[in-house]
C-alpha cells in the first residue's frame, strides 16, 4: 500500500509536468505548438542518426552478455539504459529550428529525464535481477513487439521501409519511442525480480508519450498512420508494464 501511494504521487507529478508549455526563442501561439514539436523531433532524429549503428550493435552485444552472464553485467545494463534515457531526454527535445529558433519541448523533456533518473537510481539501488527463467509462453508476447521497436522500419517521410539495414540504423537508441519498449519488455521478462519503481515510471511515461502519438494522428500535420502503427509497441508494452503487478503473481 505504501508503495502504491508513492507511485501515485510520482505519477501525479509526471502527469502535471507533461503539460508544461514548450519554450522557444521566437514567440508562438497555442496553435503552433504541434508544429514546433514536429520540427524539433524531425530535426533531432536526423541530427543524432549517426549514433544509431553504434547503439544498435552495443545493445545487441549487451543483451547477449546479459543473457549469458546475468547479474555479472546487470549494473552495466542498467547504466547503459540510464545513459540512453538521459541523453534522449535532452537530445530529443532541444533543437535550434529554422522557424522558432531555440526550442525546448519541456513537457517531454521533464518526464523523459525522470525516467533516466530512476534508471540511475537503479544502478546504485540494484533491485533488477537479470536471471532469465522459463516463463509461461504468453509472457513472451512482448518479444516480437520489442523487435519491431528495435527495427522501427520507417523512412524519413514516415512511410513503411522494411530495409534490413534499419536493424542497425533505425532511430532506436536515439529516440524515446522505439527505445522504451525494448527496456520495458526486458523488465517484464524478469518480473517479479525487478525494481517496480523503474518499471512503473518507465511504463507510465511510455504510455503518456504513446497516447500523445495516438492523438498526433489527428492533430499533427504530416503524422501518418504507419507512424502510429510503429508506436503500438510503446503503447501496448507500456500498458503491460503498468498492469503486470496485477496479472502476474509474484510467486509464479
Amino acid at each position: 500500500m505504501k508503495e502504491n501511494r508513492k507511485l501515485l504521487l510520482i505519477f501525479t507529478v509526471i502527469l502535471i509536468s507533461i503539460f508544461l508549455p514548450p519554450f522557444s526563442s521566437v514567440p508562438i501561439t497555442a496553435n503552433e505548438t504541434m508544429l514546433l514539436i514536429r520540427d524539433v523531433l524531425i530535426q533531432t532524429c536526423i541530427a543524432y542518426s549517426w549514433l544509431s549503428p553504434g547503439i544498435h550493435i552495443s545493445t545487441i552485444i549487451l543483451l547477449i552478455a546479459l543473457y549469458r552472464y546475468g547479474q555479472k553485467v546487470s549494473r552495466s545494463f542498467d547504466a547503459y539504459f540510464a545513459i540512453l534515457f538521459v541523453f534522449i531526454a535532452f537530445s530529443n527535445n532541444i533543437a535550434i529550428t529554422e522557424n522558432y529558433g531555440l526550442a525546448v519541448i519541456t513537457g517531454n523533456l521533464v518526464p523523459m529525464l525522470t525516467v533516466g533518473l530512476f534508471w540511475i537510481w537503479e544502478v546504485f539501488r540494484s533491485r533488477n535481477e537479470y536471471i532469465f527463467h522459463s516463463l509461461p509462453a504468453w509472457r513472451y508476447w512482448v518479444v516480437p513487439f520489442a523487435i519491431l521497436a528495435f527495427w522501427f522500419p520507417t523512412s524519413s517521410d514516415l512511410s513503411p521501409d522494411f530495409s534490413p539495414l534499419l536493424l542497425i540504423t533505425s532511430s532506436f537508441g536515439v529516440m524515446f519511442c522505439p527505445t522504451t519498449p525494448v527496456a520495458i519488455a526486458l523488465l517484464t521478462l524478469i518480473y517479479p525480480k525487478v525494481n517496480v519503481y523503474v518499471l512503473s515510471v518507465t511504463s507510465f511515461v511510455g504510455f503518456l508519450i504513446g497516447l500523445f502519438n495516438t492523438i498526433s494522428l489527428f492533430i499533427m500535420p504530416g503524422y501518418t498512420l504507419w507512424s502510429l502503427i510503429l508506436h503500438t509497441p510503446l503503447i501496448f508494452i507500456s500498458i503491460y508494464g503498468l498492469i503486470i503487478t496485477r496479472i502476474v503473481k509474484k510467486d509464479s
